[in-house]
């Protein structure tokens, strides 16, 4: 009986051992909807580079940034770093961007990731105000259509393992970054 008992506890311990205590993560899902955006420009920012330099952050439904520009509540966000247009230019014209590491007008800088923080063009999917994924997009496009005010942007972004239609519409908020 003492043999059986021990053979019992023996396979208990055994399959508890086997069972994996991490629950595999499911990817968060992204919202392709942009319900929110600005537009930075920094003027000349790179004094070698003869362009000057927006950034967009692009925000979904359920995320709002709070009186220090954190960003609150859950969903997605979309931020390019360096968007290069013509000196002639202080916001971005109706056409056609496209990602690449050379500087030069209609182009924007892929994402990369420096020692843990993305730059660049990347997706953060955001969760009860915490970071849950960063995705960093190479490889990409963006149109843009202006109306007046309104901007109607399609983004065509890909990662290493994804393709994402991301899409805003409506009026940016704008910054002018240039004197900082």
């Amino acid at each position: 009986m003492k043999k059986i008992a021990l053979y019992i506890v023996l396979i208990l311990i055994a399959a508890t051992a086997c069972t994996s205590k991490n629950k595999p993560v499911q990817p968060e899902t992204i919202v392709t909807e942009m319900s929110y955006g600005k537009l930075l420009y920094y003027g000349q920012f790179y004094d070698s580079i003869d362009c000057h330099v927006v950034a967009l952050d692009l925000y979904s439904d359920g995320l709002t940034l709070d009186t220090t520009d954190h960003i609150v509540g859950s969903g997605t966000n979309l931020y390019l770093s360096d968007i290069f247009i013509p000196l002639t230019d202080t916001a971005l014209s109706s056409g056609v961007y496209r990602c690449a590491d050379k500087p030069a007008p209609g182009v924007f800088l892929p994402g990369k990731d420096y020692e843990g923080t993305p730059s660049g063009t990347y997706i953060l999917s955001i969760n009860n105000s915490q970071v849950a994924q960063i995705i960093l997009c190479t490889d990409s496009a963006f149109v843009v259509a202006n109306n007046g005010q309104t901007s109607d942007i399609v983004f065509n972004l890909k990662s290493e393992d994804n393709h994402y239609n991301i899409h805003f519409k409506g009026v940016l908020d704008y910054e002018n970054r240039s004197h900082l």
